[in-house]
């Protein structure tokens, strides 16, 4: 009888530590964002806030409205137009619940694409929704004038209120194909949300967000690579303290980290290594999406190139990932 017992001690053990992680686990970076759209093209990505503010709680029936200035865009024929409304603290009677919006926007009215979501995934107080939901819009570009604007509602009868962010566009644009002012580019476009934090039991380690741009490239013609991250929270500075995250481009994270002299020796000789910048999101109050936008040329792979973002006591929902990489001509070939 006493070993019968102790033997479901140990079983209850084991279940038990086994299933702390999986409490805590949605902290981690467990949902990688996915490539949407990724082509060649003369033309070029934008990717703009507008005048996103941090909204407050929005109760039913209000509104929160963003107006994007367009104006040097031009006439440029856009390919693809995305919304993406980043919106926290979703609840009805301290409940996480998915929110009930309505959308209008000057012109045609946006089509949903799709919502995503994460929460801390734990049992506690305030494990609400959060998350970004998606847009398809239509828009024409004319040489002048060129203003948009979005206006979000709670249409929730049942009292459930939420906040916004803000709300991000993004356009994917052609120029005509004798228009030399355009380059020619390679895009991936990364989307999704994955909430990280080194909290709870959950390391730095645990805490970071990889992002894949497959395909190939040939680095013959590369002229530019530009790297543009999206964070909301990120950064988000309280009280003066400072940011704490990482990004990370084709750098493994691993060993050689702590060792940065060996690692300059490794890249120097036989250009191993990617690209690390600590710090780089930076949120406020009003203003709580981050954006990040660097070259990475230096750092490019022909295959399998990826970034990874890290929170370390920072909290962070990772959204959005662009590479935009400007390619010289066939015949341009060096």
């Amino acid at each position: 009888m006493r070993s019968k017992g102790l033997c479901i001690m140990v079983i209850i053990l084991l279940l038990v530590t086994h299933q702390l992680p999986l409490g805590s686990g949605s902290y981690a970076g467990d949902k990688p964002l996915h490539t949407v759209m990724h082509d060649e093209l003369r033309g070029g990505v934008l990717f703009t806030l507008g005048d996103s503010r941090y909204s407050g709680q929005l109760r039913y029936n209000e509104t929160y409205t963003v107006n994007f200035d367009l104006t040097g865009m031009g006439s440029k024929e856009v390919q693809v137009a995305r919304l993406y409304v980043y919106w926290v603290w979703s609840q009805r009677e301290n409940v996480g619940v998915y929110p009930t919006m309505g959308i209008g926007a000057s012109g045609t009215t946006p089509s949903f694409v799709t919502l995503y979501t994460d929460t801390k995934g734990f049992v506690g107080r305030y494990d609400y929704f959060s998350g970004v939901t998606v847009y398809e819009c239509h828009l024409e570009l004319r040489e002048a004038g060129n203003s948009y604007s979005v206006t979000i509602t709670n249409e929730d009868v049942n009292g459930s209120t939420f906040s916004l962010q803000g709300i991000g566009l993004l356009l994917l644009y052609e120029c005509a194909e004798h228009d030399q002012a355009c380059p020619r580019i390679a895009y991936w476009i990364t989307e999704g949300c994955d909430m990280i934090y080194a909290d709870y039991g959950i390391t730095p380690e645990m805490a970071t967000s990889r992002i894949y741009f497959e395909g190939d490239l040939d680095l013959k013609r590369v002229k530019r690579a530009q790297l543009i991250t999206i964070v909301p929270s990120g950064g988000y500075i309280q009280r003066g303290e400072t940011a704490h995250n990482v990004l990370y481009f084709n750098e493994e994270i691993g060993w050689l980290t702590h060792l940065p002299f060996l690692k300059s020796l490794l890249r120097l000789l036989f250009g191993y290594g990617g690209g690390i910048w600590s710090d780089v999101y930076i949120a406020t109050e009003t203003l709580q999406i981050a954006i990040d936008q660097r070259d990475v040329t230096a750092y490019l792979k022909t295959s399998n190139n990826f970034a990874a973002i890290q929170d370390n006591h920072d909290y962070m929902m990772v959204t959005n990932a662009l590479l935009v990489v400007e390619l010289s001509e066939e015949s341009e070939k060096k």
